[in-house]
């Protein structure tokens, strides 16, 4: 298990004396250390899946006592793969990438108005967007290292403000409902439309080739998520 806090607050000890008070009471547990993070093992003969309940038992548990605290900043709360101590490294790379989930999964529910997403997930419980950050993870030198006109147009517009981003942003996540993502936006949708049209008859840029639209949803999701730590 990994626990971030909200860098805004990273000199909290709030979170650090809960989890070290949950590790003294459990057999086969200890916390190491990873700047801002702090990551919870356990250890021990049991079966994977006596190793699993009991890690979910100590994140729910902490979870709660976060949440009940009006002195601990807000903490998300990933886990990793159960497996040998050789593979330990493994695991917590996988739970680095599911609190990382979290967290996009709640900036996005906040920017919908959506109610606030759970802080605490396993690989399972955070669904493809583990895969989807570890492949973003991947094919960022990639895009960054690329040319063409949706390059130069994505890095004018970052450089500018970022306008055209987050507009292609929310067209893609609602799925192109110009509706949804004016809402999203707070923008009229004939503005929004117009920003699509521009694209096309300004920039030369198809959002309709099947291409070019990949190259655009890769763009933007690079632009908005953040990068690996």
């Amino acid at each position: 298990m990994v626990a971030e806090r909200e860098p805004a607050r990273a000199d909290d000890r709030a979170l650090e004396v809960l989890v070290l008070e949950l590790a003294a009471h459990r057999p086969g547990t200890g916390v190491l250390r990873d700047g801002d993070r702090l990551a919870l093992l356990v250890t021990g003969d049991a079966s994977a899946s006596d190793h699993e309940a009991a890690v979910l038992a100590v994140v729910r548990e902490l979870d709660a006592a976060v949440s009940s605290s009006p002195d601990c900043a807000p903490v998300w709360l990933g886990v990793g793969p159960v497996g040998p101590p050789e593979r330990a490294a493994e695991s917590y790379d996988r739970a680095v990438l599911v609190m990382r989930a979290l967290r996009e999964r709640e900036a996005r529910a906040a920017a919908t108005g959506a109610p606030r997403p759970a802080r605490y997930a396993d690989a399972a419980g955070a669904g493809a967007a583990v895969e989807t950050l570890r492949i973003l993870d991947a094919v960022r030198p990639v895009w960054e290292s690329g040319e063409g006109p949706v390059h130069e147009l994505i890095r004018a517009d970052l450089a500018g403000g970022g306008e055209l981003v987050r507009t292609l942003a929310a067209y893609f996540d609602t799925g192109g409902d110009v509706t949804a993502a004016a809402g999203r936006l707070v923008v009229h949708p004939n503005t929004l439309r117009y920003r699509i049209v521009r694209l096309r008859e300004r920039d030369g840029v198809d959002v309709d080739d099947p291409d070019t639209r990949l190259l655009l949803t890769l763009a933007a999701r690079l632009a908005t998520a953040a990068p690996p730590p």
